[in-house]
């Protein structure tokens, strides 16, 4: 009975040893593979809106997060590093967008920035 339990426990490390390997494999190779082609990036067209006020910003603002989670989207990685790794580049990305419009009406839609923090 304690060679079963002790056969039973070498087991289960050793596949859990296999399966943190894999997981860190794999967020090492979606790491690099990102790292090697430089931030994403998407121009998103606002020529017909006006951002000036309020329903054009939102409108953009749509635009924006689509671009961003369309971007930073990761295919066939479920794992809570690709999946944490993927809410972060969004969020950058949207962050980003943001600033560089320069917008109030599309700053205001961001609560939280650092853009619109500095403006309190």
């Amino acid at each position: 009975m304690n060679t079963s339990f002790r056969n039973t426990l070498h087991a289960a490390s050793f596949f859990l040893c296999g399966a943190l390997t894999l997981s860190a494999l794999q967020a090492t190779a979606l790491q690099s593979t990102r790292a090697d082609d430089g931030p994403p990036t998407q121009k998103v067209n606002y020529a017909d809106l006006d951002i000036s006020n309020p329903a054009g910003a939102k409108v953009l603002y749509g635009r924006i997060v689509t671009a961003a989670r369309h971007v930073c989207a990761v295919n066939g990685y479920k794992d809570l590093t690709s999946m944490r790794w993927v809410q972060v580049c969004t969020d950058h990305a949207i962050d980003n967008a943001v600033r560089d419009v320069d917008s109030p009406a599309l700053t205001a839609l961001r609560p939280g920035t650092a853009t619109n923090l500095a403006g309190n």
